[in-house]
């Protein structure tokens, strides 16, 4: 059975028109990462995180992650946030999925350091420095790890496609919206009814808080995070050793404000043993070339001839990213990374040192 009953809620939530939320990975993608962050999370750390956000008016509802990580969406259209909207993404010059997928050899599209990638590294720093403004930073580095992981933010081409219109479901929108939102509605919909029941792991329900999408992080969690890629789940965290960065606690400090950039070129400047999100976008970027970009929209860069918008919610293209669980395993990455990085930064003394996890969920 599939929890069809659902779908006029779901389609309340999610499947809004594409010309709103330009750039952002959905209110649903946020928290399914957020919570599946959670679960992973040493049990020191949320309070502490929740103490920082909330410090003179606690949540009514038990504080959970998945709130914190909608807030840098929720804040854009302040003018004093006006500033951040170039950290939710980031493209690479010459980038055109999905004929080429070029990520950042060729250089960054925008201010140099202004994207997600230097957003990422630069509050993980300013966090782990015990600067002051920890309550944003925090928020900041939550909601850009779950960006990291929309292929859409990665890459420059027709404002990470929100420029390609397509048809899905038989409903004009564009190709953003697709992943953002209605990719993810039609994944939560078919999720099996079996997991409307709890699962039998208290890290698990104690993450959830009664949302649409709970039975869908059920199904992640069981059948992937617990079966799948359980022997891929350290791999996701761990940042490789490089010569071409300096470690964390060696670099110079970045503003966390309008003026938060770099003037080195090399690509990976933002990776080190701690945080490495190149080395964790670039296999998500590549996917704009295997999959998120139809053979539909393969057109040139500099084609000005009118383009039909191809039907994506077919079993060639949205048929094979659920068959494959794409969207799944993005959702988990980010949340794996999340946690980890959170931990490194927050867990009391008697635990481990650096990124990792706390284990096991069953």
């Amino acid at each position: 059975m599939r929890i069809r009953s659902a779908i006029t809620t779901c389609f309340a939530l999610f499947c809004i028109n594409g010309t709103q939320n330009v750039y952002a990975w959905g209110a649903a993608g946020h928290e399914i990462t957020a919570t599946i962050a959670q679960m992973y999370l040493h049990p020191s750390v949320l309070p502490q995180i929740c103490a920082l956000v909330y410090p003179y008016t606690p949540p009514k509802e038990p504080c959970h992650l998945s709130t914190i990580a909608t807030w840098a969406d929720r804040i854009r259209g302040l003018p004093q946030y006006r500033w951040a909207a170039p950290f939710h993404y980031v493209g690479g010059i010459n980038d055109w999925p999905p004929s080429s997928c070029v990520f950042g050899d060729d250089g960054w599209e925008g201010k140099d350091g202004v994207n997600v990638l230097g957003g990422i590294w630069n509050t993980t720093k300013w966090l782990k420095d015990g600067n002051p403004g920890a309550s944003e930073a925090v928020k900041f580095l939550i909601h850009f790890l779950g960006d990291l992981h929309q292929p859409l933010h990665l890459t420059a081409r027709d404002r990470g496609g929100n420029d390609d219109k397509v048809h899905f479901h038989r409903r004009i929108t564009n190709l953003h919206s697709v992943w953002d939102s209605r990719l993810l509605s039609n994944a939560i919909l078919d999720t099996n009814s079996n997991y409307s029941h709890p699962l039998p792991s208290r890290k698990v329900e104690d993450a959830l808080k009664g949302a649409i999408y709970d039975p869908y992080i059920r199904s992640i969690v069981w059948e992937g995070l617990s079966q799948a890629w359980k022997d891929q789940v350290d791999e996701w965290y761990t940042c490789p050793s490089t010569s071409l960065t300096s470690s964390l606690a060696s670099r110079d400090q970045v503003p966390l404000d309008r003026n938060t950039m770099t003037t080195e070129t090399n690509v990976r400047r933002w990776d080190d043993d701690f945080v490495c999100p190149y080395h964790w976008a670039k296999p998500n970027s590549r996917l704009n070339c295997a999959i998120t970009f139809p053979k539909e929209l393969d057109w040139p860069a500099n084609s000005t001839d009118p383009h039909p918008a191809p039907e994506l919610d077919t079993s060639v293209y949205a048929g094979k990213i659920r068959k494959l669980r794409v969207m799944e395993r993005l959702l988990a990455q980010g949340g794996i990374r999340t946690a980890a990085i959170l931990n490194g930064l927050f867990a009391t003394d008697d635990a481990q040192e650096g990124a990792f996890l706390s284990h096991p969920l069953f």
